[in-house]
């Protein structure tokens, strides 16, 4: 079995869409952000996020009946480093721009897209808690292109060069 750091870096080069999760607990608004995030189904309309279950966030997403899911735009990675720190700073909200969806839940405004999801089960996962949830409402701007992360740090998305001719290489080439 491998070590945690070899794990990590490992999937260091992964590279995925950033994205915060919302949530209120005793009228305290929770936000986080989390890259363990996808699409499980699209009949029924299925997703999934992983919590570590030390986070502040994992307690209330874990009495909370829905969540909010944020894309991160590629203009908003200030809000993804200040939900991601572990700092008081990560619950204030005086000077983020949102608004609330269909069934109250609170989204940032200027994301590229915003699902409201309702837990229906949870499953161990690790030091983590696997969170699956039906989208009962969604919205996506094309405006707005999706920040990622890669290797540690924020990236916006470049078009492909598609000028040039597709690779001639095949599987075989690939596995040499």
């Amino acid at each position: 079995m491998i070590d945690a750091d070899t794990f990590r870096k490992t999937m260091r080069h992964l590279a995925s869409g950033v994205f915060v999760i919302t949530t209120r607990l005793d009228e305290r608004l929770h936000a986080t952000t989390a890259t363990a995030f996808l699409p499980l189904s699209a009949e029924p309309p299925l997703v999934l996020v992983c919590m570590h279950r030390d986070s502040a966030t994992h307690r209330a997403l874990s009495q909370a009946a829905c969540f909010g899911v944020n894309l991160l735009s590629q203009s908003q990675v200030a809000l993804s480093t200040r939900f991601a720190s572990k700092t008081l700073e990560r619950y204030r909200f005086d000077d983020v721009p949102r608004f609330l969806g269909p069934g109250g839940v609170t989204f940032l405004k200027g994301a590229a897209a915003h699902m409201e999801v309702h837990t229906e089960s949870t499953f161990a996962g690790g030091d983590h808690t696997i969170f699956i949830g039906r989208v009962t409402w969604a919205q996506s701007d094309p405006k707005f292109a999706p920040l990622v992360y890669h290797q540690g740090s924020h990236h916006g998305l470049a078009e492909l060069d598609r000028s040039s001719p597709p690779s001639r290489r095949t599987a075989t080439d690939l596995r040499a």
